[in-house]
């Protein structure tokens, strides 16, 4: 039997009409619609014309009618309106002495009443229509403005809901009555009045009739409405319109895109502002101009019971950080952060809150509860299976995960409180755990190969990015037999059934893809899923989702862990950015030399030994750098004030004095 989705019975049509008429309905409507307005032609002719003997005859040779009748259900029913096949078989008639009732009662149309606003439009169907037949009508209609098809948004019931194709007919799912929508119309309006959401504006961008609309007549005010709704909405936002969002920016403004690349940060940096207590808010929006133009020193006159301190332990990094953190309200976190290690006396002018940053990143890789390293060395949760055995407690490990996330938001607001520098994290996230965060999971076997690949090391590659296995036989490989559907954990001392049973079934080349799949997807999707949730949580607690919808995993990455290594174009950055006090400027040329060359492996120490933090910003146009004299000689050692990226140098006779001693400091 069949049921609406609220459970109620459907009436057939032979209940509906009664046999023989709901018999024959009912094999109409199973039809495509071009048979079904063949058919409806057919008999319709003979109504019309009833003492007209051309229509009566059918010859099956011609093609469309040959067609039509070969459709199960066709031939019994045209034989049960009264049309028999001819002695030679070529054809069917229908006698004149034919009673024609039945065949008025299954053409008796259908009225449905269409309400577009004010308007109520009847339109006449068979009785066998269903939705498709209905969209037509209304496209061939003048009264209705001739809509076509793809900017139709049919809606029935109440509340109104989409009136979606089905294999039971009108009459059958009850439908007398529908609302009809222009669907551009109707998102014109809704985002001129702050009503659209991303999930409509991708059904509109995905439609073949809209997008041209859309992308094309539109695009700079699809783009403004986008971007608006971008800031206004980053708080809270679901995964599905997450994913929508990014769907629709991926046309419109697509990520990864360097020529656009500083205007999407912008709009990431006003939309994290929308996250803001509404007084930070104002203070930003209305009197930030006017701040910024005050010395750096004068800007932030918060009290000190306005900062949130967080004091961390050396130690216990991860936990003490986390714990505070997961503990601690959004209102609080926008609070200007200060960092103090238990323990010491330093305060912190930013070089602190580097130095927590970019050991937060490391201490993350010690926490094998939650986080593990890939073999090149980025982060990402361990499986889900051995988080649940580790930390068995589910809402304790949700707000771990939770809190990391709010720690990678926090660098990015409070890196943009003065001195406006950078707050990287000490290691970067895997790219496929940023794919899950940005709700884009990676789905077909070679992206999935893909991901798995970067984060693989060149030298020895896992075997299951290669297309070799793809095309090359199991017993080749000499994997035959060797494999089943299971994913081995914790080195194999433990098993995972991707299907049911899967330990138990083996491999076998018609199976090689559907195992290659499922096992690269508990790694990189399924298993990462629990915590990519609370990650996502967490951040955009902090800076809401725009970093996720309009940066590409590459460009996220970046964002959040920078570079880590400094190249030879960033070493000449940082030489142009450096400050050097006449009194050393010997001593400075040759650290740059040394750092060109003996010290070329060092460059990452020495920039964490003089701004805490060894990772080079993506966006390094606000770097600065600073090198000032030293009392001492050449045994004395260099120092450094993170506070304010300075490094401080005695007037070594000699650069192999330097040298030595730059490396004693660094590895203090």
């Amino acid at each position: 039997a069949k049921h609406t989705s609220t459970g109620q019975p459907i009436l057939t049509s032979a209940v509906i009409m009664g046999e023989p008429a709901g018999g024959i309905v009912a094999a109409l409507a199973a039809l495509s619609l071009e048979h079904a307005e063949l058919f409806r032609k057919l008999v319709q002719n003979v109504l019309s014309n009833p003492g007209e003997p051309k229509f009566r005859r059918l010859k099956l040779a011609n093609a469309k009618i040959g067609s039509l009748c070969a459709e199960p259900g066709v031939r019994s029913s045209f034989e049960a309106l009264g049309w028999r096949p001819t002695p030679d078989g070529e054809a069917l008639e229908l006698p004149s002495t034919a009673d024609l009732a039945l065949s008025k009662v299954v053409l008796a149309p259908m009225v449905i009443t269409i309400l577009r606003g004010p308007l109520r439009t009847r339109l006449e169907l068979p009785p066998w229509a269903r939705v498709a037949n209905l969209a037509m009508a209304v496209e061939q209609s003048t009264d209705l403005g001739c809509m076509p098809l793809g900017r139709q948004r049919l809606l029935f019931g109440y509340p109104p809901q989409p009136l979606r194709e089905s294999t039971s007919t009108l009459i059958e799912r009850g439908i007398k009555t529908v609302m009809l929508e222009d669907g551009w119309e109707q998102l014109v309006s809704d985002l001129r009045s702050c009503r659209a959401t991303f999930v409509q504006i991708d059904t509109v961008l995905s439609c073949p009739a809209l997008r041209p609309l859309a992308l094309e007549d539109n695009r700079d005010f699809m783009l403004e409405r986008a971007t608006t709704m971008m800031r206004e909405r980053v708080a809270e936002v679901s995964l599905a319109e997450l994913q929508a969002a990014r769907r629709c920016f991926e046309v419109i403004w697509p990520a990864g895109d360097p020529v656009t690349h500083g205007e999407r940060i912008a709009l990431c940096a006003k939309a994290a502002a929308q996250t803001l207590p509404k007084n930070r808010q104002t203070r930003q929006g209305l009197l930030g101009e006017l701040l910024e133009q005050l010395p750096e020193e004068m800007q932030d006159k918060d009290e000190p019971d306005a900062r949130f301190i967080l004091e961390v332990e050396r130690s216990d990094l991860f936990r003490s950080a986390v714990s505070q953190i997961g503990k601690a309200s959004v209102e609080e976190l926008h609070r200007p952060l200060e960092i103090r290690f238990a323990g010491e006396a330093a305060e912190d002018a930013g070089g602190l809150r580097r130095e927590f940053f970019n050991e937060f990143g490391r201490a993350c890789a010690k926490v094998d509860s939650l986080w593990q390293l890939t073999p090149v060395g980025s982060l990402v949760p361990v499986p889900h299976d051995i988080a649940v055995e580790r930390m068995p407690d589910i809402a304790a490990r949700c707000m771990a995960y939770r809190s990391c996330g709010r720690i990678f938001g926090l660098a990015l607001c409070q890196g943009a409180r003065p001195p406006k520098q950078p707050l990287l994290l000490g290691l970067p996230l895997a790219r496929c755990f940023i794919r899950v965060i940005q709700g884009d999971s990676p789905e077909v076997i070679e992206d999935l190969q893909e991901e798995l690949k970067v984060e693989q090391h060149d030298n020895a590659p896992d075997f299951r990015c290669s297309s070799t296995l793809r095309f090359r036989s199991l017993r080749d490989l000499g994997l035959e037999g060797q494999l089943t559907f299971s994913y081995s954990l914790l080195g194999g001392s433990r098993l995972v059934d991707l299907v049911p049973g899967g330990r138990d079934i083996v491999v076998t080349e018609q199976t090689k893809e559907d195992w290659l799949r499922a096992t690269l997807r508990y790694e990189l999707v399924d298993s990462l899923r629990e915590a990519a949730d609370s990650f996502r949580a967490g951040f955009c607690d902090m800076v809401g989702a725009s970093h996720l919808v309009l940066l590409s995993p590459w460009e996220l990455s970046e964002a959040w862990s920078g570079r880590g290594m400094v190249t030879d174009a960033d070493l000449q950055t940082w030489q142009q950015a450096t400050d050097v006090s006449p009194a050393v400027k010997q001593q400075a040329d040759w650290l740059f030399e040394l750092l060109r060359g003996d010290l070329r492996g060092a460059r990452s120490r020495v920039l964490k030994f003089t701004t805490g933090s060894d990772r080079w910003p993506a966006d390094s146009s606000g770097f600065k750098f600073v090198i000032e004299p030293l009392d001492g000689g050449d045994e004395a050692l260099p120092c450094a004030m993170t506070c304010g990226n300075m490094l401080q140098l005695p007037r070594y006779t000699c650069q192999k004095h330097l040298h030595n001693r730059l490396l004693q400091a660094i590895d203090w």
